[in-house]
């Protein structure tokens, strides 16, 4: 193939089919990953490209038509030139650390937290977060943080210059306020805080070690006219040729709805259509031997199946063979070309049946296509696949509810309603009374916990996001919306 890669390339491609194929060990490659990268890397050396498109940027095609129109933001150079947020009390970073380190700079900044609050702060504070040239956040592990996660996740959807300093929660000793952390919240916490991350490493926004080293970095934004994405350290989920493999890893799982690790050739045209928008016809399936040797005579060839490793050859080979395209595809295989799915249905997944009881008879009623995103672990691979989902569905709902935490969940929904989806929201606050894994929650736990729920509401209202009291209500409005899209159709 007079191919060459790089030792450090080769090692980046055993990395990630590792963490693909969720394998203990990355020494080896299977047949479909080679077959992935080799067609990949030839792309890259036939058309002289340095290295392929990040992930993020590979996914933020299409859906124009799901994108809000934004309301006006000041132009003028802004008062304060950074914005400190995140953790509150008791932490005092920004005292002790951030505001004598900038002062030195010379960089102005906007500061929060106060002593005496008063309620003409928080128009000061959205106004100082509006103009602000670098939001800077740092997450610390004394405090819950809901509602400076769900902030942190709604900026990143925006794609505003942000730096991160995060302190993960510690797995043993973990206290807030004087209050021990038991494992099953931790692990809420934990979930919340890796989705956060999560999201700003997609749009490749830095998350720095320390304060001292995220200043600096901010300096340089400011003084050198760079962009916060040009700064290091920034933790970038696969690089180079692995993208390829990573973006089929989350298309075959936004197909594989029942998680069986193996999809029917049906689905197979499904998720090669949301990898590259064309049509992949059955005809050119079997005319290329596809599965010619595990053919059923009591299973139709469209509902043979295939697991991952298959799936990767099949798209390296029609992917490598551009005549076996159809560049303006004979039909979609959908309805809308631009959605797979007319509802995603996230939201609380915990101790709650809204969605077998409420939505999921409606979507069925009126003969609408939904898509339930996985949520059992909010890995690197969990998360890029509900993106991939939301991506391709007309409405995303969104329904928290008092019956769980859902802390990663109000981030997702947070950067949903920031990159510009037509996002339905439901959520319920929690109360005293409520039991959580048998445990009835601390007052200083709802109270941080309800923060995070009001701010999501809050700033749903301010983006023309619909929030509504009951789940029926938020299941009824998502469904007649697309039924109203469809009649428009």
């Amino acid at each position: 193939m007079q191919l060459y890669p790089s030792k450090s390339e080769v090692l980046e491609m055993l990395r990630c089919a590792q963490q693909c194929a969720q394998r203990s060990a990355p020494n080896y490659l299977t047949f479909g990953e080679f077959c992935v990268f080799a067609t990949e890397l030839k792309r890259c050396v036939d058309k002289g490209i340095s290295r392929p498109a990040q992930l993020s940027r590979l996914l933020e095609r299409d859906g124009g038509d799901k994108r809000r129109t934004r309301r006006k933001v000041s132009k003028g150079l802004p008062k304060h030139e950074v914005f400190l947020g995140g953790s509150c009390n008791p932490t005092t970073w920004r005292q002790d650390v951030a505001i004598p380190l900038l002062k030195d700079l010379g960089i102005t900044f906007f500061n929060p937290q106060v002593s005496d609050w008063a309620p003409e702060l928080i128009e000061k504070e959205h106004y100082a977060k509006q103009n602000a040239a670098v939001l800077f956040f740092v997450m610390d592990n004394q405090t819950r943080n809901a509602a400076a996660a769900v902030e942190v996740a709604f900026f990143t959807g925006l794609r505003r210059s942000l730096v991160l300093v995060v302190n993960p929660y510690q797995p043993t000793g973990c206290e807030v306020a004087g209050e021990a952390i038991l494992e099953d919240e931790l692990e809420d916490l934990a979930a919340g805080q890796q989705v956060m991350q999560l999201l700003a490493e997609r749009q490749g926004i830095p998350c720095f070690p320390n304060i001292p080293q995220a200043v600096h970095g901010i300096a340089k934004v400011l003084w050198e006219n760079v962009s916060v994405h040009e700064l290091q350290p920034i933790k970038k989920g696969s690089t180079q040729i692995s993208d390829r493999l990573m973006k089929l890893r989350e298309a075959f799982d936004a197909v594989d709805s029942e998680r069986t690790g193996k999809i029917s050739l049906g689905q197979v045209r499904l998720a090669f259509w949301i990898l590259n928008n064309r049509n992949l016809p059955l005809s050119d399936l079997r005319s290329a031997g596809v599965l010619e040797k595990e053919a059923k005579e009591n299973v139709s060839f469209e509902n043979l199946q295939v697991n991952f490793d298959q799936f990767c050859a099949i798209v390296a080979e029609f992917k490598s063979n551009q005549e076996r395209w159809n560049i303006s595809p004979l039909h979609s295989l959908l309805s809308n070309q631009q959605t797979s799915f007319d509802v995603y249905l996230g939201g609380s997944s915990t101790n709650t049946s809204w969605r077998d009881d409420v939505a999921i008879p409606l979507m069925k009623k009126n003969s609408l296509r939904y898509i339930i995103p996985p949520s059992n672990q909010w890995t690197k691979q969990v998360v890029h696949s509900c993106i991939t989902l939301a991506e391709r569905s007309r409405v995303v709902l969104f329904i928290i509810t008092d019956t769980s935490r859902s802390l990663a969940e109000l981030n997702m929904a947070a950067y949903y309603i920031g990159l510009g989806y037509d996002v339905v929201l439901c959520v319920q606050l929690l109360t005293e009374e409520s039991v959580i894994n048998g445990k009835l929650l601390s007052k200083l736990a709802v109270k941080d916990y309800n923060r995070g729920r009001m701010y999501l509401r809050d700033l749903a209202v301010r983006e023309g996001v619909p929030v509504l009291d009951s789940v029926s209500a938020a299941v009824e409005l998502a469904a007649s919306k697309c039924l109203k899209s469809n009649t428009v159709h």
